[in-house]
């Protein structure tokens, strides 16, 4: 059923050869098995006139969902004989080349917008002149997030003058005020994914950027994933690391400071000063000295196992420490102490790059992958079978994404484990019995700020038991 009559005709070709850029009839494939739930989302977003979000679970295939219901909805227009474009919007790079990937065997080759002007601008200028004008019945332009941003990007999408889908990946990253003002209100059909709306957490921005997009149609998530037998079932292993003295004192002198900058501007976090201040103490529990030593204890765990990834932190900038970056501190403890085969795995490495070093890992030449926030969202590995979360910040996304970077179906791959490292400033109930109640404040504050992500994880183990007995053990450490 067609969702709205189409506004131009154009000439009906099967294959177009045009600038290099090739347009075939889009198609879902005989080979590929559709799920009965990717089926239902398919449909929800179809009932709801080609607008709305799919909210599915990280590695439950909402790649190839939205493909398929994007597909159905182009089949629609050519069987009409109308015309009907598509702009996809991916966060990074490496999702998009994934993206590229995964249309190919549909039957669309898209127009890669990023990096150069250069590269693609006159290409997508033309495309949406022939589209306008009727020459083209289809266009298929896929983008990341910041050339989406770029006034050159911008001033082409909005000269489109026919129908087009805007399909947005990871759709959560435009729940900013500038996010939403990129957003074309053109756009006729809408088409929103993520694994990670958390709207328990956002503000009106993320109201508003549900809202652009007409809600929320289909709902798959993690829990219903696993127990389904969609994603790997895990165990969760809580790892509490304490802070050195350093770090302790830094951090709590970063403290004062942050609670002088905030009173003088007024209860607002805005002020630049005090976002240095946060960020300088984030960096402190992010890359935290004892957690080498901690992973350095674990050695008997972690050699002679594969498929291990290790989420590291960026970098920690001091007056004694040259911003060395932690996933490099990782890779040689792993590497020249635990004679492992690893690799960085970073967004420096070239597509070509990246394809060998998920090649080899898969086939275990390369045991464990070191790597920083490029593999957070998008990337398959399926596999991985431990994950050493280093490294978390406080936004729910991340740390929801890198599980689900762990959690995809293999062979041979019968339970995933998760390693999670908490920064715990002190571990000795005597230190903590003779603070005062600043410093306790403070520090019961850090583990507040980490209890969401413990929460998260551990509710959907196998071992939610023994890991909430753990983290009982910790918050009694600071009850005097």
């Amino acid at each position: 059923m067609m969702m709205k009559a189409p506004t131009k005709k154009a000439a009906i070709t099967t294959k177009i050869k045009w600038g290099g850029i090739v347009i075939n009839q889009p198609h879902i494939p005989n080979f590929m098995e559709i799920r009965e739930y990717q089926k239902d989302a398919m449909r929800s977003w179809l009932s709801a006139k080609g607008q709305g979000i799919l909210e599915m679970a990280t590695g439950s295939g909402k790649t190839v969902t939205s493909i398929c219901a994007i597909v159905k909805l182009l089949q629609q227009y050519r069987n009409a004989k109308m015309a009907c474009g598509l702009v996809i919007v991916l966060p990074y790079k490496v999702l998009l080349e994934q993206w590229g990937e995964a249309l190919a065997l549909f039957g669309i080759t898209p127009l890669a917008c990023y990096e150069s002007k250069a590269i693609w601008h006159d290409k997508m200028k033309e495309q949406v002149e022939l589209f306008n004008t009727g020459y083209f019945k289809e266009f298929f332009i896929i983008t990341t997030n910041s050339t989406f941003y770029k006034s050159d990007f911008q001033t082409e999408l909005r000269r489109i003058s026919g129908d087009y889908i805007l399909c947005v990946d990871e759709m959560h990253h435009f729940a900013t005020e500038k996010g939403l003002a990129m957003l074309p209100e053109h756009a006729t059909f809408k088409i929103g994914l993520s694994a990670t709306l958390m709207t328990k957490w956002e503000n009106k921005s993320m109201d508003d950027l549900i809202e652009y997009f007409g809600g929320i149609v289909y709902q798959f998530p993690l829990e219903r994933a696993i127990k389904e037998g969609f994603l790997t079932p895990y165990n969760y292993y809580p790892i509490f690391v304490g802070l050195t003295d350093d770090e302790k004192e830094e951090y709590n002198e970063l403290s004062k400071k942050i609670s002088k900058a905030f009173l003088i501007n007024k209860n607002s976090n805005d002020d630049e000063v005090l976002q240095s201040l946060l960020r300088k103490r984030a960096r402190i529990i992010t890359s935290a000295e004892n957690k080498i030593d901690v992973l350095r204890g674990m050695r008997d765990t972690i050699v002679g196992a594969g498929y291990n990834l290790f989420y590291c932190g960026d970098k920690r900038e001091t007056e004694t420490d040259e911003a060395q970056r932690y996933v490099e501190k990782v890779n040689r403890l792993l590497s020249f102490e635990f004679n492992m085969k690893t690799h960085t795995f970073t967004a420096e490495e070239s597509k070509s790059q990246r394809s060998t070093i998920l090649r080899n890992f898969a086939s275990g030449t390369i045991e464990s992958l070191t790597a920083i926030r490029c593999l957070d969202e998008g990337v398959d590995i399926p596999a991985l079978r431990r994950a050493f979360i280093l490294s978390s910040g406080t936004n729910p996304k991340e740390f929801i994404q890198r599980r689900g970077r762990i959690l995809r179906r293999s062979p041979g791959k019968e339970i995933a484990e998760v390693y999670d490292f908490f920064v715990v400033p002190t571990m000795n109930r005597n230190e903590i019995a003779r603070m005062d109640s600043v410093q306790l404040g403070s520090e019961r504050r850090i583990l507040n700020r980490e209890f969401d992500r413990f929460k998260e994880f551990a509710d959907l183990a196998l071992n939610k038991q023994e890991a909430y007995s753990k983290i009982i053990g910790i918050w009694n450490l600071y009850n005097k």
